[in-house]
């Protein structure tokens, strides 16, 4: 058999689904077609009306156990990876356009690289969290 899988949207039940498609293409800069499709480069969702309030579940925080690592501040819905400095980047384009930041960027040691990771939230609470890395200075 050689069907493939092409790609991958999560769903996102959302409280009102015009003020999502407003949020998502205007804080978040993804472009959003009539059908709820919100994509920006290689991530993807489908937004959906929920029928009912408590349909909408973002994930809650999980726990994590490491000598080295504390775990995420808050629930993750999303993970996007990019570069290190890509990091930044986005989340000064996020708070220059009044995106809700879950949390700064926070530095974290990866070893052979240094991360940086932020979180922002859309309108029903589901964080969408952007990391990135770049190897060690050496010396």
């Amino acid at each position: 058999m050689s069907s493939r899988l092409r790609s991958a949207n999560q769903v996102r039940l959302v409280s009102d689904l015009q003020k999502s498609i407003y949020y998502y293409t205007n804080s978040l800069g993804f472009t959003v077609d009539s059908w709820g499709h919100a994509v920006r480069d290689q991530v993807g969702f489908l937004l959906q009306q929920a029928s009912n309030p408590e349909d909408i579940n973002p994930n809650k925080r999980s726990v994590y156990n490491s000598a080295n690592w504390a775990g995420p501040p808050t629930g993750w819905d999303t993970y996007c990876y990019t570069d290190y400095d890509g990091v930044l980047e986005i989340y000064e384009e996020y708070k220059a356009k009044n995106a809700i930041i879950a949390y700064d960027p926070v530095p974290e040691n990866m070893g052979d690289q240094d991360w940086l990771e932020f979180g922002v939230k859309d309108l029903d609470g589901y964080v969408i969290v952007f990391g990135g890395g770049k190897p060690k200075a050496k010396g």
